[in-house]
């Protein structure tokens, strides 16, 4: 018989520590709760323009042929239809172009001819086509050895981007982003 109370004892110990462990709320370590859980968003309709673009590239290009100067740079381009907070694909062509430093202008355009300028479309779009922590996108490499260059005679350059629709006006980016040919 006492076999049974020391065995009935430890389950009881048991149950008892178990049912002690009850979080009633979660806090950060600053002490402040945790956000509120993210909301589904619906995505744009396939039919909703294109009308903002998002353009992330790499700090700087970097040398691919050893020749000493930066020949490719690569970047990622999201195409939004605000006001959907979700970046979605669309049938259309991306063109990058570089400019001379400071002689593009948002409202003007340009003052001087491209020094090299790419336009990614249909398969070659279909084939860098990404889904990443962002959302749909591409991701495409700007190379100078595909545009038939092996060098640019400029220490920087002014990258565009616009996405040109089939059916549709042309979308720029509203940033315009230095590139800065250096090697390290």
């Amino acid at each position: 018989m006492t076999a049974r109370r020391v065995g009935g004892g430890v389950a009881l110990i048991a149950v008892c520590a178990l049912a002690g462990c009850v979080t009633d709320s979660v806090e950060t370590t600053s002490g402040r709760p945790l956000p509120p859980p993210p909301k589904s968003v619906d995505p744009a309709p396939a039919t909703s323009p294109i009308n903002a673009i998002s353009v992330l590239k790499a700090q700087r290009p970097v040398d691919t042929t050893g020749n000493g100067f930066p020949n490719r740079l690569d970047v990622a381009v999201y195409l939004f239809s605000r006001p959907y907070p979700v970046p979605r694909y669309a049938n259309g062509s991306l063109v990058f172009t570089y400019y001379p430093v400071g002689s593009f202008d948002a409202v003007a355009g340009a003052s001087t001819p491209p020094l090299a300028t790419w336009t990614f479309d249909g398969d070659m779009l279909a084939a860098a086509a990404v889904d990443d922590v962002i959302g749909p996108g591409y991701a495409l490499a700007l190379d100078l050895g595909a545009v038939g260059k092996s060098r640019l005679d400029v220490e920087s350059a002014d990258l565009v981007v616009e996405f040109v629709p089939r059916a549709g006006e042309p979308v720029r980016a509203t940033s315009i982003q230095r590139i800065t040919f250096v090697t390290y």
